[in-house]
């Protein structure tokens, strides 16, 4: 995972570990919230380099960025879960992504909601940005392809 400088990519991706968490662990959606922007989990990422792991802190995320989005994830993750399922293609076999993945996609989707004054493209890449970070295969294509299709049927 790469070290991001960027409060608003450090929020995003903070928002992506706590879909992730709440999904692992059940814990509450407040309780969660609450612990990432507590700082009692969040804010680190394993930095890869020649075979090693090592954790590093992120500088600070915006945390009215991080609310928004998992406050909006909270309240509205059954629609999100719907959307995202309702663009899968015959080539991409729902069974085939994992939690990270769909934390991801979850998360890019309720951008769209909470910051829709920004433009799509921006959006996109920067979750496909954060897919990079965490995958070198074809996971960080079906990002882009999955939120560019959403997008579009959402502007409709």
């Amino acid at each position: 995972m790469t070290n991001s400088k960027h409060p608003f990519t450090n929020a995003r991706l903070m928002a992506v570990q706590a879909v992730y968490a709440h999904t692992q662990s059940n814990e509450s959606w407040d309780k969660v919230i609450s612990r990432f922007l507590l700082g009692e989990v969040g804010g680190e990422a394993i930095l890869e380099e020649n075979g090693s792991e090592d954790y590093v802190s992120l500088p600070e995320a915006d945390q009215s960025l991080f609310a928004h989005l998992t406050q909006y994830v909270r309240d509205n993750e059954k629609q999100l879960n719907e959307m995202v399922e309702g663009v899968f293609s015959e080539k991409i076999q729902r069974d085939k992504v994992d939690l990270t993945l769909r934390a991801i996609l979850i998360v890019g989707c309720a951008e769209f909601f909470v910051n829709d004054a920004l433009d799509t493209p921006i959006i996109i890449n920067e979750y496909t940005d954060i897919a990079r970070s965490f995958y070198s295969g074809p996971q960080i294509k079906i990002v882009n392809a999955i939120l560019d299709k959403l997008a579009k049927v959402l502007k409709n």
